[in-house]
């Protein structure tokens, strides 16, 4: 096994020690691999991020990326991000007063900004290989937000990076849009063998990649593989009991909340079907009281979950109209379809809608 990423121990505070952004994180990434990371806002997924693309330095641990000890002293990083790091954000971060080929030559550049034919070149043939080589000299202000995105994924390769990182790339696309820059960049990842890390709350987006990460409160509980294996191996009563029936489906998180019935008079259904893993899971729903609502966030400020994992679990049942434990909601409902049930259920409750 080429792991391209060594991660041990690593923890990193702020607020003098109140914050523990990462607390203990063990890791490895193969080359080439793609990796999703997925968790709820505030849960260390941009830190470890930041991490791996030495953007920042830990308190403690270890971190080995492309044979390059980042807890080094002496390590030159901001070499290493140059030769080694593709970034793309969410926002872009193009620079708007440049035109397109210019913010994709940007980590070509030195000290001194001057041009340079072969640079151009390879610039303009990493555009091609995103459909923009009409686009070479247009203001990315006049552009689309699915075209700017391309044009940072131009820009994060024009290094031959080992490793690309993209925090939330698609967050502020639309669905088709956002679908488009997925099979853009695994495109890529596959041409190049480049190892491809993805930070999203987007389900559809995560389970496309080779594994998920699950980060939760600085740590990292489970892994696609631990999915697979210890969540069957330690409840597999409970899920016989949960899931009703699977289906096997040509695409993962088709309709990812599907509505098997409706309810006259409100807008969310009695029962819905929750597709994760090309697996169906049907729950039924129920109104929660005010009580129980309130309920749920006393419940996370004592650690016992997210406010919307308690909504959700508090509400839902198995078809069979037994309670679905806690710990299964966290281990096998992407955190995604976890808000957005959430979010549904307390409209459902407090307003018949």
């Amino acid at each position: 096994m080429d792991n391209i990423i060594t991660i041990r121990n690593l923890k990193k505070y702020y607020d003098e020690g109140a914050t523990k952004a990462l607390n203990g994180i063990n890791l490895d990434i193969e080359r080439g691999e793609f990796v999703s990371i997925i968790g709820p806002s505030g849960s260390g997924k941009s830190t470890l991020l930041n991490m791996i693309g030495a953007l920042d330095n830990p308190d403690s641990g270890s971190i080995t990326v492309d044979g390059m000890d980042l807890t080094d002293k002496k390590a030159n990083l901001s070499k290493f991000r140059s030769q080694k790091i593709g970034f793309i954000f969410q926002l872009h971060n193009l620079i708007p007063n440049l035109s397109v080929l210019e913010n994709v030559q940007i980590p070509l550049l030195g000290k001194h900004i001057r041009v340079n034919k072969k640079r151009q070149e390879y610039a303009i043939q990493l555009l091609k290989s995103v459909g923009l080589e009409d686009k070479i000299r247009q203001n990315p202000t006049k552009m689309s937000g699915g075209q700017r995105q391309r044009v940072a994924i131009a820009r994060a390769l024009v290094n031959n990076p080992s490793i690309i990182i993209a925090d939330e790339p698609t967050g502020a696309l639309d669905t088709k849009t956002s679908q488009k820059i997925i099979d853009l960049l695994k495109k890529l990842h596959k041409e190049r063998n480049v190892t491809l890390i993805i930070v999203t709350h987007d389900p559809a987006v995560a389970n496309q990649a080779d594994r998920i990460i699950t980060v939760r409160d600085g740590q990292i509980i489970k892994t696609q593989e631990e999915d697979v294996t210890d969540n069957r191996r330690q409840s597999d009563r409970i899920e016989e009991r949960v899931v009703d029936e699977f289906e096997i489906a040509d695409i993962d998180f088709v309709d990812y909340i599907t509505n098997p019935d409706k309810l006259i008079g409100t807008q969310i259904p009695k029962r819905v079907a929750v597709r994760m893993d090309n697996k169906q899971m049907q729950l039924n729903i129920n109104a929660l009281t005010s009580t129980q609502i309130k309920n749920a966030r006393i419940n996370e400020e004592k650690g016992n979950g997210t406010f919307e994992e308690n909504i959700v679990h508090q509400s839902v049942t198995g078809t069979n109209g037994e309670e679905i434990p806690l710990d299964i909601i966290q281990t096998r409902i992407p955190v995604g379809v976890i808000d957005k049930l959430s979010d549904r259920i307390i409209k459902y409750s407090l307003y018949g809608q």
